[in-house]
């Protein structure tokens, strides 16, 4: 399998011929060694988020997080972290019951919706700005667009399906090690 993520942003004019260069190399290479690694037959798989190949390895598009949508600006977040708003000065800040620890943080901040603007994020506590006219309050739910999906996942023990405020289902996430 080879994998293309360093390409993830390069413009698309020029993605493609630099994919396919990237992936010839990487995939003949192995197919030179099959006989004496045991890796047989004509199968090759590659892919990442956002360089478009034929057979895909699904990455983050299908959830998205703050680091993929402007290198994929057709699709839509749908991983939100659901974190309450528990200390609010009105019409300036609020502070959020999610952190470092619920959050991958290594592809810069997260996104607060609807209410405000990350201006920092602590272990266990996001600080926001509020956007004019916002009527959060203390108690409210806010989603959080996490910064890098995979180690996202990590820090959860179960992901909710939702559809507008119902749960779907409840799937088991068991990431413990990763």
């Amino acid at each position: 399998m080879g994998y293309e993520g360093h390409l993830m942003r390069e413009p698309g004019d020029t993605k493609a011929d630099l994919v396919e260069r990237s992936m010839g190399l990487l995939l003949t290479a192995p197919r030179r060694r099959s006989a004496a690694t045991s890796c047989r037959g004509a199968a090759r798989a590659r892919g990442n988020t956002n360089t478009w190949i034929t057979e895909l390895q699904a990455g983050s598009y299908c959830l998205m997080d703050t680091e993929y949508v402007p290198h994929a600006p057709e699709f839509e977040s749908a991983l939100f972290v659901n974190a309450t708003v528990i200390s609010l000065t009105p019409g300036r800040w609020g502070v959020l019951d999610a952190g470092l620890k619920a959050l991958g943080m290594d592809h810069g901040d997260p996104k607060v919706l609807d209410v405000g603007d990350c201006w920092f994020v602590s272990d266990e506590h996001i600080t926001f700005g509020l956007t004019e006219g916002s009527t959060v309050a203390v108690g409210d739910r806010v989603r959080v667009v996490p910064s890098h999906v995979d180690p996202t996942f990590s820090q959860h023990e179960r992901l909710h399906l939702v559809d507008d405020d119902e749960v779907l289902e409840v799937w088991d996430v068991d990431l413990r090690g990763w």
